[in-house]
């Protein structure tokens, strides 16, 4: 199996799921998206279902191209019915329904788990993800990190090569680009065997959590402080270590659906060159309710000189049809589904397109000029 060029963290909703299956061959081939489970709604607190409509939407919405799956959203100790770890069910529903997928984990969870994955990661033969937070990678830490990450491979019977490494840095709101930088070469400086892994997956995300910043029934732009994260630590860090890019799409790491929010607001979020476009509404359902604001959202997005035209993928083909008033004007989940899709098409196709540029550009060709390039 071989290394991504893309990997897209995804909630595991049905429409998120939805748009991966989605893409186009094209661009599946080139990316390996990491579904996340939710956490439980206190609403409905039954975990074996929540697993099980996870899986469902998996089965039926990404039942193909290679994939990642974390239970992440569960509590480590958490239990089925039968008194199976969740985790365990999830992955071993996973199997029983045919879908083959790479399981990710993280150090500090569940200890008394790392066995049985070892029959898990066996099972599927997809090899295995650490998912490793910020807190894994301080620099007092980082020797013991590396040597918890060599235990735990001996342990899953893993060797280096079938082992990705995500590196999750979750929300860079607040956080100094040039310090996250700095964490990831010395973590990675910290092993000589860090280029043997299968990948090392860089992570994050410049998604506004709210558009609370964002004026009502106007628009903004929020730069993607994630691609230069990348962009520099492909340039800086040595040839045999080249990291693979990823986000989470057009939404907050932290996101959360347990609501409904009664006073929220309509939004479409389109991504070109190094910015995510917020092109904000009003309120949904007060103090009226008003879907069809989506048709007036989709028709700016669309006059907008960056818009790709609607046969760039399902999600601008989507917007395209709002903008025309054919069908319904679509809900928060429906356009999660199309700005989603757009997203993972369009970044595939960049980072297809910055890597060549990398490996030619003059030294007159700033990467900041490349990055911003629609």
């Amino acid at each position: 199996m071989k290394s991504p060029l893309y990997v897209p963290i995804v909630k595991g909703k049905v429409n998120d799921v939805v748009a991966v299956g989605k893409l186009s061959r094209r661009v599946r081939e080139r990316v390996k998206p990491l579904v996340e489970a939710m956490p439980i709604n206190p609403k409905n607190p039954a975990i074996d279902e929540h697993v099980h409509k996870l899986c469902q939407y998996i089965r039926k919405h990404a039942p193909l191209g290679d994939l990642f799956v974390d239970f992440y959203g569960l509590m480590p100790d958490a239990q089925v019915p039968d008194g199976t770890n969740a985790t365990l069910f999830g992955y071993q529903l996973l199997k029983g329904l045919g879908r083959y997928v790479t399981p990710v984990y993280g150090l500090e969870r569940n200890d008394d788990l790392w066995e049985p994955l070892r029959t898990v990661v066996a099972g599927f033969g997809q090899g295995f993800a650490f998912r490793l937070r910020r807190d894994d990678l301080a620099d007092d830490l980082i020797d013991e990190t590396w040597t918890t990450i060599s235990e735990r491979s001996a342990q899953l019977g893993l060797v280096e090569n079938d082992i990705d490494i995500i590196l999750d840095f979750g929300s860079l709101s607040g956080l100094d680009l040039a310090e996250v930088k700095e964490v990831v070469i010395s973590f990675l400086f910290g092993n000589p065997r860090a280029r043997n892994y299968r990948s090392i997956v860089v992570a994050s995300s410049s998604a506004l959590r709210t558009v609370s910043d964002v004026g009502v029934d106007d628009m903004a732009e929020v730069v993607r402080e994630e691609l230069h994260l990348w962009s520099d630590l492909w340039n800086d860090l040595p040839d045999e270590v080249r990291p693979v890019y990823g986000d989470y799409g057009i939404v907050h790491p932290d996101f959360s659906d347990i609501g409904p929010n009664k006073y929220m607001n309509a939004k479409i979020r389109y991504t070109a060159g190094d910015k995510l476009l917020y092109f904000r509404g009003h309120g949904l359902l007060h103090p009226a309710k008003d879907y069809g604001q989506y048709r007036g959202l989709a028709r700016k997005v669309r006059a907008d000189p960056r818009y790709r035209t609607q046969t760039f993928s399902f999600g601008d083909e989507y917007l395209n049809a709002c903008a025309n008033g054919l069908g319904s004007p679509g809900s928060p989940s429906t356009w999660v589904k199309a700005d989603m899709n757009h997203h993972i098409t369009y970044v595939a196709q960049q980072i297809d397109r910055l890597i060549a540029a990398f490996g030619m550009k003059s030294s007159s060709t700033s990467l900041s000029s490349l990055l911003a390039e629609v």
